[in-house]
Formats: structure tokens, sequence, C-alpha cells
């Protein structure tokens, strides 16, 4: 169905450009494996019909693998090469699989990353959204793991700091922990992460005190299964957004994994499409008001094909300066854990 959000409807809306890329990178696939081409076939039309006029479709080519070695260690780059010749098999038990089209695939969404960060970049404001599969934030800097390749995320960012971005902050809502994205970065001073994501789910990091050396720079919020939005509500309003303006970013990216959605078969945070619009919306809001309107959405999860869609549009909405979005699945309400205290806790250690 079309939703509209009725909170905001009555707003105007700040309609403008949004540059995206789009790679569904069709050829690596495993039989069986969530993490494949279906979750992103609905949204190839848009490529020819997009949902909002403000969608500027930006032409990409695979990263250089000296542009991911800004990141990660030949060793590694070498290696996905070398098992991508072997054909189609799990590289890690994870699981994370190679197919001959893999280095190609991973290249790419590298390369359709650092297009939209790099456009953001040099007009110096703009707002955008990488849509790409392999996802990345698992990956660290000598191994794959967790469906990821490469940390598509993680060398945009060290790319913007390289290009003279003098501060920059990663807001990760995936319902994982990004593990690599935090160890890549966990003595860059001038790179903070923020990760929501759900207590005891893959890949078992992310506690609330394992990073004292980086009070108010690298922030882990683990919240309960069956967290929906009455949870996430504080925590973006009481955390995510005090820690933006406190760290005083120059650019925001975003990992922007919606496997937390109600429908998804991999977790249980039963976050709804309607929650991602709200997020997405206040993100941009921050951003507008703080950075020249430097913000980046790259896709990580979300493996219900429909959900995925719906969420991403929603996301694109709020970007766009748009309030209607496709939701198939409705509201999510249920039983509301309490996680009070852990807001409380992490308002404490970070003097938030």
């Amino acid at each position: 169905m079309r939703y509209t959000n009725a909170c905001v409807k009555t707003m105007s809306g700040n309609k403008q450009s949004v540059f995206c890329t789009f790679q569904d990178a069709p050829e690596h696939r495993f039989s069986g494996h969530p993490e494949s081409p279906g979750r992103l076939r609905a949204l190839r039309n848009w490529l020819e019909n997009p949902p909002y006029s403000e969608i500027v479709w930006l032409e990409y080519s695979a990263a250089s693998e000296a542009a991911v070695g800004l990141v990660h260690h030949q060793a590694l780059i070498d290696f996905i090469k070398e098992e991508a010749q072997k054909g189609s098999h799990e590289i890690e038990p994870s699981p994370t699989y190679v197919t001959h089209h893999s280095i190609a695939a991973a290249l790419g969404a590298v390369g359709a990353t650092l297009c939209v960060s790099r456009k953001i970049i040099e007009l110096g404001q703009g707002r955008g959204f990488a849509i790409i599969r392999p996802p990345g934030h698992h990956a660290v800097m000598d191994a794959a793991m967790g469906f990821c390749l490469f940390n598509n995320v993680a060398i945009a960012a060290a790319d913007a700091v390289v290009s003279g971005v003098e501060r920059v902050a990663i807001v990760d809502f995936d319902a994982h922990h990004g593990n690599g994205t935090e160890a890549v970065f966990w003595n860059t001073a001038n790179v903070g992460y923020l990760s929501t994501h759900e207590a005891d789910a893959y890949p078992g990091t992310g506690q609330m005190y394992r990073t004292p050396h980086a009070p108010g720079r690298i922030i882990n919020i683990q919240v309960p299964a069956f967290s929906g939005k009455q949870v996430f509500k504080p925590v973006v309003d009481e955390i995510i957004l005090p820690w933006l303006t406190k760290f005083k970013p120059a650019m925001v990216f975003v990992s922007a994994g919606y496997d937390g959605h109600f429908s998804d078969p991999l977790t249980t945070l039963t976050l709804d499409t309607g929650f991602y619009f709200d997020l997405t919306r206040k993100l941009v809001a921050w951003a507008d008001a703080h950075c020249d309107g430097r913000l980046l959405f790259v896709l990580e999860g979300g493996y219900d094909s429909l959900a995925l869609k719906d969420n991403i549009q929603a996301s694109l909405a709020a970007m766009c300066g748009h309030f209607d979005y496709d939701d198939h699945y409705g509201d999510k309400l249920g039983p509301i854990p309490d996680a009070k205290e852990i807001i409380k806790q992490i308002i404490k250690q970070h003097d938030l």
C-alpha cells in the first residue's frame, strides 16, 4: 500500500537532489543464501522509473585495489581474487561465499559507494544512497566475514578523510554489530562510530563497555530482542543525535541495514518501515543543520526483499523531501522491552 506519514504530512518538504548508485550484482549468488540478487531485484526498474524525481543516478566504475587498500590488506584482496577463480564456494563459516564474479562485484560495490561519497565531497554538500551488494560492515582489515567481502562504508569514510574531510561519523543501524568498521577505526581519532544492534546476535561483538579507550567516539548500543520503535525512538533522540552534535562530524556516513524490520528472517528487532522513514528524516535534518547536509547511506543487510524495497524507499522519501512511500507490512506494535537503563548507562558512559 502507499503510505503517507501522518506525523509529518503537514510539513513542507525539503526537496533536494539525492545522488544514488545501484548494483545488484546478479552473478554474485549462492544457492539458498539469504544475501542474494533477489534482495534488490524489485528495485531495478527504479533506474528507469525512480519513485521520486529528485533521485539522480550516477554512473560509476569499479574501485581500484589502491582504494580498497585504504582499509584492507593486500593479502585479503589477493585472497578474494584467488578464491573467486575457484568458482562458487563458501570461504568462511558465517557463511560468506564467492563465485567467479565476486571480485568484480566487491570492487563494484566499493566503486559505487565511492562515486556517491566523492560527489558529495566535490560539491561540499548533498545527500546520497549507495544501493549496493555485497554488503560490507563485517569485513575487517584482513578478512571477509558475515556475507561481506570489502568494507564499503569504511573505505568511503577513509577516502573522505584522505580527501580532506577533517572529521567523519558513521552511524550503523544494521541489526548486527559492524565489527569490521569498528575494528578499522579502532584508533582513528577523527572517525566516530556508533552502532545499534540486537544483543547476542552475530557476530557476538559490540558490547557496551568494550571500547574504554574511545569514550564519546565509539558507541555500541545493544538492545534486547523485540526492541521496536518504542525502544529505538529514545535511542535516536537521546543518544544518536546528541552524539553527532557533540562529535561534530563534517560528513555523516550511515551503514543502512534494514534487517531490523519485523519481517526479516535473520533477526527479531521488530522495527517497521515508518521507523526507517522517521530515522532518516532526523538524520537528514541533523546533517542539514550541522554539516551542510553531507550525508551518505550505504546499504548493508535486509533479507525480506519486499520489506527491503519499502524500507529503502522510505529512506529515499525522507532524503528527497517526500512523505509518501510504499509500506506493504504496516506498523508493528508488541511487547516493549525495558531499555531505559541501557540508555541511561550509555549517556553516562559517553557524557552525552
